[in-house]
């Protein structure tokens, strides 16, 4: 397999390969990847379905939180990893592998994972979108810097990150919210019976990952597991004081800005970095599995103290 038909491969299988690639007998990693892309590709239609064209732009209505959450996103967690990737010493592959998921936010799954608990999920999946969206333009420029860092002799062009970020999840996002909004009818029939297959397709896709991921995670190290916690950290603690006021909206916001796309950050590092893409992939899987586990105490400590605050005002009354 040449150089371009390895690009291509990693590029159109999304985060199914990227996650599960390099580990598994080809016909199998062939079967779960495609199985993946279908899986996001379902998620996205149905999200879009749920949330409709107001749904999307919702973010977009708050100027100043956007600002915020794009501040958050695309410039205090890739200046904390820079910091991390300072103080420890890491291999290559880590510092690599840190770099990708610190400069692409957006996970495709952020709005199913903010479906359970007190998260305002409709704004959370505008942030998931509107990530997407800017990924076109914002990621190539931050790949541009970590290439000029660590010159090699691939760049991942735009037209890459286009195609990567539209075919998975733009073009069956703004289908979704096209039938929501010009047949209503047809969309009310096929949203609910959507919303469960992609849902039972997704807990598949999670269950697989994790079993692929969780051995990677033990082979990370010390020091690589500290260095994707304190990003993760960053993310979370940038994403809730940048997130506003409201309370929801920082705990939404915190755990959204925490889910980074490890399938287009494995994909881009494969393109710039063909090298190292297996030693990337334990980081990203690193990050994936700490990102996830610090999201959940974060969101436990944050309602339990919601809830001491409240509490007092309702003896009170």
């Amino acid at each position: 397999m040449t150089r371009c038909d390895r690009t291509d491969f990693w590029v159109w299988h999304g985060l199914g390969v990227n996650v599960l690639g390099l580990v598994v007998p080809m016909d199998l990693k062939e079967l779960l990847s495609s199985f993946a892309q279908i899986t996001v590709f379902a998620v996205m239609l149905s999200m879009g379905m749920v949330l409709g064209f107001g749904g999307i732009v919702r973010l977009w209505r708050q100027p100043g939180l956007l600002l915020r959450c794009v501040l958050a996103a695309f410039v205090v967690v890739p200046l904390a990893a820079m910091a991390v990737t300072w103080a420890i010493p890491l291999s290559f592959e880590a510092r690599a592998g840190i770099a990708a998921m610190a400069v692409i936010p957006g996970a495709p799954v952020t709005y199913r994972k903010l479906l359970k608990g007190p998260a305002d999920a409709e704004l959370g999946g505008s942030f998931q979108a509107t990530m997407a969206l800017l990924s076109i333009v914002l990621v190539p420029l931050w790949f541009g810097v970590i290439s000029a860092l660590y010159p090699t002799g691939g760049v991942a062009p735009l037209t890459t990150v286009f195609k990567q970020v539209m075919l998975v999840q733009g073009v069956p996002l703004l289908a979704g919210a096209a039938l929501a909004q010009w047949l209503p009818e047809l969309t009310a029939d096929f949203e609910e019976p959507l919303n469960r297959i992609s849902s039972a397709m997704l807990v598949g896709v999670v269950l697989l990952v994790l079993a692929m991921g969780l051995p990677l995670v033990l082979r990370a190290g010390p020091l690589t597991v500290l260095a994707v916690v304190l990003m993760a950290a960053a993310a979370l603690v940038s994403g809730h004081y940048l997130g506003g006021a409201d309370p929801i909206a920082r705990l939404t916001l915190a755990q959204a800005n925490a889910s980074r796309n490890a399938g287009l950050g494995l994909a881009l590092i494969t393109l710039n970095f063909p090298s190292v893409a297996h030693g990337v992939l334990v980081t990203i899987a690193a990050y994936a599995v700490m990102s996830a586990i610090a999201s959940k105490i974060y969101a436990h400590l944050y309602q339990k103290r919601l809830a001491r605050s409240v509490h007092p005002q309702d003896a009170s009354v």
